[in-house]
């Protein structure tokens, strides 16, 4: 038999308790959960740090019940909301402690906003056909449903009541108002919220002499509800750009965008929607409303002061043209690819009468309110009637619009 010297058995005992202290190591750092890079806490109750700002208390998810409204309020993504460690059999998340800060104005508006090349909610990177470079819509798009948060809160003709924050790209355009005594501006159409400064709306809406509008009003859907017109958002118009070749006869090129005065902060009320970029009409499936604060009663004509939304079907340009034509209302040039309809199956929900400019919106995610506009209301033939409703189809606007809103994206 072997007998190694002392100094052999010296080092065999020091590598020993080196591979003890290292297997020790390794045990003790998996048994342990590992604190967030951001947080400084590791168990349930522990101090820790969302982000810069904004300090929070480690928490199971479940024990975390204002998560969405928080997150909300400081303008998180998900993957700021950092991870403490585990539990053996849950995660252990930084839960944002509450505040009172008010909802508006949490998200960034700098220039900053739109170079940002985030996106932690997977939204695809789609590329039109532009030799490879990415269509400015699209980007801007891709850039703002980086923000986009889980929606907690489970007349447009026949409609039903929208609640805050459920369209928050929802504009009101205000005129100055006739009536003395009365409330300064008079609501009479639709917009869309689309960037900082920019809304989209119908040509029809903003080109007569005598009816110019003045100001353009976000981030409410009551105005009855005194704490909501606290927060009202009324921006003053700069400059209206209606297309050149709008047609206001036949409704043809029925598209404009109002230039606001100053740039607006977004916040969980107030968020732009992106726009949809196909030409082609939607599935039968899809899922599309109409919002608005227009017509809610045929005989009186009684407008609603509560934003409205409906849901209605997609109808082909060959069904519309046809339904038209049988109601002798043709264009001259009939329904075009420009234009698209949509009609309620049991005519009871439509766009109506001081809905015009707003959006008709494609929804592509309820939970997440992923809304891209597809079209804006522009005429029809009465309301929720069996002549399906028109509409100027967003996508086939898309150079005007990236020529004024994006011409330096």
């Amino acid at each position: 038999m072997f007998i190694p010297s002392l100094p052999l058995r010296r080092a065999a005992k020091f590598w020993i308790h080196v591979l003890v202290l290292i297997t020790a190591f390794f045990c003790i750092s998996n048994a342990i959960p590992v604190p967030a890079s951001r947080g400084t806490g590791a168990n349930e109750g522990d101090a820790c740090v969302v982000k810069e700002g904004v300090i929070g208390k480690c928490a199971l998810p479940r024990n975390c019940p204002d998560l969405t409204m928080q997150m909300q309020i400081h303008g998180l993504s998900r993957k700021d909301v950092v991870r403490c460690g585990f539990t053996p059999y849950d995660e252990i998340i930084c839960c944002p402690l509450k505040t009172s800060t008010n909802v508006l104005g949490i998200f960034n508006t700098t220039d900053n906003f739109l170079k940002d090349n985030r996106n932690s909610n997977g939204v695809n990177n789609t590329r039109g056909d532009f030799g490879g470079q990415e269509r400015k819509a699209l980007k801007a798009c891709r850039l703002l449903e980086e923000y986009l948060e889980p929606y907690t809160v489970p007349l447009v003709l026949g409609g039903v009541p929208v609640s805050p924050g459920e369209y928050p790209h929802m504009a009101a355009i205000g005129y100055a108002s006739i009536n003395a005594g009365g409330p300064p501006y008079e609501i009479r159409c639709g917009g869309t919220l689309i960037a900082k400064r920019f809304v989209l709306t119908a040509a029809h809406c903003v080109n007569r002499r005598d009816s110019v509008p003045v100001i353009v009003r976000l981030g409410v859907t009551d105005f009855n509800d005194a704490d909501q017109m606290k927060n009202a958002v009324d921006v003053p118009i700069e400059l209206v750009h209606i297309h050149k070749d709008y047609d206001s006869l036949q409704k043809y090129d029925d598209i404009a965008i109002i230039e606001l005065k100053n740039e607006i902060e977004y916040s969980s009320l107030v968020f732009p929607a992106c726009l949809h970029t196909e030409v082609a009409d939607p599935p039968a499936s899809a899922a599309l409303n109409v919002t608005g604060w227009g017509t809610t009663n045929l005989k009186t004509r009684a407008k609603s002061d509560v934003l409205l939304t409906a849901r209605v079907k997609i109808s082909s340009v060959t069904d519309c043209n046809a339904s038209y034509a049988r109601e002798g209302l043709l264009p001259s040039r009939g329904i075009l690819d420009s234009q698209m309809c949509t009609h309620d199956p049991n005519s009871i929900s439509d766009a109506c009468w001081g809905d015009s400019g707003g959006p008709l919106n494609l929804i592509l995610d309820e939970k997440y309110r992923r809304v891209h506009v597809i079209g804006i209301v522009s005429a029809g033939s009465g309301c929720a009637s069996v002549t399906p409703s028109l509409y100027t189809r967003v996508a086939a606007y898309l150079d005007f619009i990236e020529g004024i809103v994006w011409k330096d994206l």
